[in-house]
């Protein structure tokens, strides 16, 4: 969902999260994929191919 440009509202209203859980969620990703951004993660899902075109 972020390889599609969804913010931290938009993914927790998705998956029924609160958008704090989302945005620890998402500090935890970016943290192992070494990431230092959103954009960062959106890019290593599109090359890992979990992001359709």
């Amino acid at each position: 969902m972020v390889g599609a440009g969804q913010s931290n509202a938009e993914i927790g209203r998705r998956l029924h999260l609160v958008e704090g859980t989302v945005k620890t969620c998402m500090t935890t990703i970016m943290q192992r994929l070494g990431a230092r951004n959103r954009v960062q993660a959106a890019i290593t899902a599109y090359e890992a191919g979990l992001v359709n075109p």
